[in-house]
């Protein structure tokens, strides 16, 4: 069960707004590597999964595709006024991996499925 609804649409709207918010070199190695972004109700056997990356290597060519899964995000974000910060947050992990970091690399970034106690934050702190 999802605290909110939020459909398939509006979901996929807000993950494009996301990834067309990431800095240009973010971008242009998405299109370099043909990284397709796919979005998927629920991993299955993995309902907590908010996402995967997945490398295929077809000779020369590369196939790349991250998958959101939307109702494990809508529950790890609770309410619709983080959604749009857990999808931020679950793309730049999953683009980690696209640049070579393991799941231990992520960890030591507030993206990572463990982050350390000395995490590095990966969005500037708050303005006072």
């Amino acid at each position: 069960m999802t605290p909110f609804e939020c459909g398939e649409d509006e979901f996929a709207a807000l993950a494009s707004a996301e990834l067309d918010a990431l800095p240009a070199w973010i971008q242009e190695a998405i299109a370099r590597d043909n990284v397709a972004i796919d979005i998927e109700d629920e991993r299955p056997g993995s309902p907590r999964t908010l996402g995967i990356f997945r490398s295929q290597h077809l000779g020369r060519a590369a196939m790349n595709e991250i998958t959101l899964y939307r109702l494990a995000i809508m529950r790890a974000a609770g309410s619709r006024a983080r959604l749009r910060g857990v999808i931020h947050d679950t793309l730049l992990h999953e683009l980690g991996h696209l640049f070579g970091m393991t799941e231990g690399d992520l960890d030591g970034y507030t993206i990572g499925n463990n982050p350390r106690p000395d995490a590095l934050p990966v969005h500037p702190a708050p303005e006072q």
